[in-house]
């Protein structure tokens, strides 16, 4: 019958259980900033999982600004009047900085009445009606959308009744980049993987699986993460990042 001592030896004799070891080792001590598991297959081989990361600068190509008109009048034709001249106003405000005819988009207008209730003798009466309507405008040109979306309250001063969202900035070669920075990661990940199997004496084997990838656009140096992706809009210069998890064999 074995020994406790006898079956140790026998164990911890094996390259690949050595080699498991060592690389916990090495991640535990060195901080090398990659995920590591070993494990042991029944032919007595080891494999490890890292995670690889690809990040890339880029610059948003396409900005999409809106803002809604609003207007309150007593009599519904001239309250159709004044909102006619506010829109008029918006618009001549967007051509004088830069902003070509077509690419504005001048939406439906909503008219409806405004209602008020009264509390003394609990009757919903009308009080005029309200003007809405939405003015999109869409550019390739970033940097001047950005710029006059901070120039807005000048609409306002005009005595125009506006409601600014903020401009979206997007990357519309993003299926092109996407296939790059996965590739890059891939290959990250084979790199960091190569380095852990020298420091144990080991040579890297073939690819046997790769995790689920995750594709993040965030502003430059941010820390926002997510399981399903992350997308930032709110800036026009973006940083990529790329994290694919990949298993390779020992040999």
């Amino acid at each position: 019958m074995s020994t406790r001592s006898e079956w140790y030896d026998r164990v911890f004799s094996s390259p690949a259980v050595a080699t498991a070891v060592f690389c916990f080792g090495i991640l535990s001590c060195t901080g090398l900033g990659v995920a590591l598991v070993a494990t042991l297959a029944d032919r007595g081989s080891a494999s490890i999982s890292v995670t690889g990361v690809s990040t890339q600068r880029i610059k948003s190509d396409l900005a999409q600004w809106s803002f809604t008109i609003r207007n309150k009048a007593m009599g519904r034709t001239a309250g159709a009047f004044t909102h006619q001249k506010n829109l008029k106003s918006a618009v001549k405000f967007l051509q004088a900085n830069g902003i070509p005819k077509d690419e504005i988009d001048v939406k439906v207008l909503y008219v409806s009445p405004a209602e008020e209730y009264n509390r003394k003798t609990g009757v919903t009466q009308r009080n005029g009606w309200t003007y809405n309507q939405e003015v999109i405008v869409t550019s390739d040109d970033v940097d001047k959308v950005a710029d006059i979306s901070v120039k807005a309250s000048a609409l306002i001063e005009q005595g125009v009744d506006a409601r600014f969202s903020s401009p979206k900035f997007t990357y519309t070669k993003l299926d092109d980049k996407r296939i790059e920075m996965l590739s890059a990661a891939t290959e990250n990940a084979k790199q960091r993987a190569s380095a852990i199997a020298k420091q144990g004496n080991q040579n890297l084997g073939r690819m046997v699986s790769v995790g689920t990838a995750t594709f993040q656009i965030t502003s430059p140096g941010s820390s926002s993460a997510g399981t399903g992706g992350v997308y930032d809009t709110s800036t026009i210069d973006k940083e990529i990042n790329a994290v694919m998890s990949a298993d390779f064999r020992l040999k």
